[in-house]
């Protein structure tokens, strides 16, 4: 299982060479459709004290990275209308997402009437922020950066003859995905026990962001566990496809409410996905489970997506289809199985890595976070289960797995009975989810 600590080595080490020269850190691009689709913006308008801020993603991850520090930036008085969480295309190293992410940015001033934004960057999105800010005219925008579990460069961002922008880089010695260090001239914070995806979403973090940028004192409780859980929810995200973020554009999302068992109650509430992949779902009753299924074109995978039950709203729930034919995640989805059998099943976590011996997973009464799987220097977000040779039996490997970072696979004999659920507890949190045939779609059960 050391291989995709070795291909995640090497991708940095590619990354640290081509930031040299300017070019795209890790494969980094943009999408190239029309400029007002690149952000997910929260919508609501509010005064704040605060500057406008920028949020990118790393790696095979979408602007959901960040939906625990936007819940805690809204409760801290940021205003949402200002917030932009940066999707763009990780797979696709050749498009230019410098100018996009410049819009964004010239959007937001000219929203704010301020004349500069804050940038943070996590992951691969820090070559992002990195190279954006190597250019004198575009660093002119940033008043502060803050660069987290990145790789660790030799100089502040900004243009080669100044001015470099004050920065806070964060890392953490259990992020296995990147070998952190200080970096000349930040403000360096080190964390001792942060994994690669917490060392961005965790309270300590958030913490060390405000700080930085607004100078605001530390907060001991977690502003989103005071919130009250309402009879009603508000939802919004986005649709997009794996790896890519392409947006599943001009579509519809059917919810439905979930018994304790996981079993559809009443009919589905249906809303829009607009020409952006954007959706919002408002006035939802609170307490129960959900199931969220995208209306797909023929030739994309179907997929099915299960929530627990969510205790207050979220302004980055995202849901992720898988790219169809061509595309080098296609490689991976062509194994799962699409038959009346066999059950398909991703869980997903979008705020940490699940660790065998650190975390609990079983479904069905089956631990599934092994060493092989799930080992620290995996940092799997994404486990795949599913009956790999169709034969009933567990332990069979797919070593095109070990290809993609921050992806596991179990083979799982689950099997699709009618009227019978699947028992899943991550770290004592239940969830019962339908034994749907995979032909019926890949069922994905995600953590917020």
């Amino acid at each position: 299982m050391m291989v995709i600590h070795t291909l995640i080595r090497r991708m940095l080490q590619l990354a640290k060479q081509l930031s040299i020269w300017g070019i795209p850190l890790l494969c980094l691009s943009c999408q190239d459709h029309a400029r007002t689709d690149e952000a997910t913006e929260i919508r609501s308008p509010c005064p704040s004290v605060r500057r406008p801020l920028v949020l990118i993603h790393g790696f095979l991850a979408s602007g959901d990275t960040w939906s625990r520090h936007v819940q805690r930036l809204i409760q801290t008085g940021s205003c949402p209308d200002w917030i932009v969480a940066y999707d763009w295309n990780t797979l696709d190293r050749e498009g230019d997402h410098t100018t996009q992410l410049d819009f964004i940015i010239d959007q937001l001033i000219s929203k704010s009437g301020l004349a500069q934004v804050d940038l943070v960057g996590h992951s691969a999105g820090g070559g992002v922020s990195y190279t954006y800010l190597s250019d004198e005219q575009r660093a002119a925008k940033v008043n502060r950066y803050v660069h987290i579990g990145s790789f660790p460069l030799d100089v502040l961002p900004g243009p080669e003859n100044g001015p470099l922008i004050p920065t806070l880089n964060i890392w953490s010695t259990q992020d296995f995905a990147v070998e952190g260090d200080n970096i000349p001239g930040a403000t360096n914070l080190k964390l001792e026990k942060e994994d690669h995806y917490t060392v961005a979403t965790s309270l300590t973090s958030f913490n060390a962001i405000t700080s930085f940028l607004y100078d605001d004192p530390n907060l001991e409780e977690d502003p989103r566990t005071l919130l009250s859980s309402p009879d009603m929810l508000g939802l919004s995200g986005r649709v997009l496809s794996l790896g890519e973020n392409q947006p599943v554009t001009e579509s519809t999302l059917q919810i439905w409410s979930l018994d304790e068992q996981g079993i559809r109650q009443g009919s589905p509430r249906t809303t829009e996905i607009d020409q952006n992949g954007y959706f919002q779902i408002d006035n939802l009753e609170s307490g129960h489970p959900l199931e969220l299924v995208p209306i797909l074109a023929d030739e994309v995978p179907k997929v099915r997506y299960y929530t627990p039950v969510l205790r207050h709203e979220d302004p980055l729930l995202y849901l992720r289809t898988f790219p169809g034919p061509g595309s080098l995640a296609s490689l991976l989805v062509s194994q799962l199985p699409k038959d009346s059998q066999r059950v398909s099943l991703v869980i997903f976590s979008s705020h940490r890595a699940l660790i065998a011996g650190v975390d609990s997973l079983t479904v069905n009464g089956t631990e599934v976070l092994t060493d092989e799987a799930a080992a620290p220097e995996n940092t799997t977000i994404a486990l795949f289960l599913f009956d790999l040779n169709a034969d009933g039996e567990p332990g069979g490997t797919l070593s095109l797995f070990d290809n993609f970072p921050f992806l596991g696979m179990v083979d799982l004999p689950l099997r699709a009975e009618a009227d019978q659920s699947i028992e899943v507890i991550l770290n004592g949190e239940r969830v019962y989810l339908p034994a749907q045939p995979s032909e019926e779609g890949t069922m994905i059960l995600t953590f917020p």
